[in-house]
């Protein structure tokens, strides 16, 4: 049976719905408000698991549910009649050159198909199935914030792809036109599955190097760095990845170890992905996170507030925007502000935590390491040339 997708969104919690979540047809998702879409692994199969997703997009935001706030939705994803084996393949599928081993439904699920027809598109397309005003679309999209996790990741880089392929061929967009209006879409994506320039829609990815889900050629050649020192905390730190991004649309932050380990064994194990440890959201998350393995370091906690602070800052320019009948447009490099977002988020005491401004100085100096490291990778391009003269100025 083919899988298919259902989803739920965040409610006020009663007596009679102390989950706080509501199933919703995919169609019946109205977007004429800033939306917070959470899209989770491929082990999302129920209610629970979908709400779980959207906890944690309250969690980053510094909410604890929604607080009958009226500002922002938060949506959530499920998958149904999941085959695993074909969920895995699509996924891989997504970054090999030759396909001829994947089945046509992993190489094009119709799952998200059915997600991009029934719930997106009629935000760049009007009841006689054509083309929109252009600003119109770009304001549709900038209420939409997706919040990914793996596989969820994977779901939105082929949705970009739908919604670029039927814009160009049905609809009769320009491909000046796709770009400007699919930009204003913001992806928050935790170990993303394939290289952000790639796709249109604006996105930060955050990775773990030694995640073996984390797929990067980048990954494999820093493995050499730090290969001999398995106990070290943090070599590299946190790094910020430019060679696998496009400028003004995408960014790529990555840090070498999340977790403190206690032996070599510890970390080959997750090397050789015989854990799933290392994989799970409250890994990336939770700052005070815990395991066998030991306790994040310091660095892993600045990693934490990071994606905290890239998913408050996406909701509050879609929030600036929804409040303006002109397009506040989408800034990707301005992620890291130090200001504290400017859409409610509740109490000040639940969002103390999340507004640390040392954050901002933590991605300058992971920008500095990401251009002094490419430039050490990569020394045969001419481009590395100014980056390791402005790396060296910037030490």
């Amino acid at each position: 049976m083919t899988t298919g997708i259902a989803a739920g969104i965040r409610t006020d919690k009663t007596p009679s719905n102390p989950y706080g979540w509501k199933n919703i047809e995919l169609s019946a998702i109205d977007f004429n408000k800033p939306t917070v879409f959470c899209i989770s692994g491929d082990a999302t199969f129920k209610e629970k698991d979908a709400n779980a997703m959207a906890k944690y997009a309250n969690k980053l935001l510094g909410r604890i549910g929604v607080e009958g706030a009226s500002d922002l939705q938060i949506v959530s994803v499920f998958f149904t009649n999941a085959n695993p084996k074909e969920l895995y393949n699509s996924r891989t599928c997504l970054r090999e050159k030759d396909k001829s081993r994947f089945s046509a439904e992993e190489q094009n699920p119709q799952y998200i198909k059915t997600l991009y027809q029934e719930c997106f598109r009629k935000l760049i397309s009007d009841k006689r199935r054509q083309k929109i005003d252009i600003r119109q679309a770009q304001k549709n999209l900038r209420n939409i914030t997706f919040l990914n996790f793996c596989h969820g990741d994977f779901v939105t880089c082929k949705l970009n792809e739908y919604m670029n392929t039927d814009m160009k061929e049905n609809l009769g967009y320009t491909n000046q036109e796709i770009s400007a209006i699919t930009k204003q879409a913001c992806c928050i994506s935790i170990v993303p599955q394939d290289t952000p320039k790639k796709y249109s829609f604006s996105k930060i990815g955050f990775a773990s190097l030694d995640d073996y889900h984390y797929n990067s050629e980048d990954a494999e050649k820093l493995t050499d760095y730090y290969e001999l020192d398995y106990n070290e905390t943090s070599i590299m730190g946190i790094a910020e990845r430019q060679r696998e991004c496009n400028k003004g649309r995408s960014r790529l932050i990555c840090i070498d170890n999340l977790l403190d380990y206690n032996s070599v064994e510890d970390k080959l194990d997750v090397w050789l992905g015989k854990t799933e440890k290392l994989h799970q959201l409250d890994v990336y998350t939770e700052m005070n996170y815990q395991n066998e393995f030991g306790i994040k370091s310091k660095t892993a906690e600045n990693f934490s507030l990071m994606i905290s602070r890239a998913l408050q800052n996406a909701v509050s320019s879609s929030c600036k925007n929804a409040s303006s009948s002109e397009l506040v447009e989408i800034d990707i490099d301005n992620i890291f502000k130090t200001q504290k977002a400017e859409f409610k988020q509740g109490s000040q005491e639940l969002n103390g935590p999340y507004l640390n401004p040392d954050v901002e100085e933590v991605a300058n100096k992971a920008q500095t390491r990401g251009n002094k490291i490419d430039a050490e990778l990569y020394p045969s391009t001419s481009i590395n040339q100014f980056i390791k003269s402005n790396s060296q100025n910037s030490l």
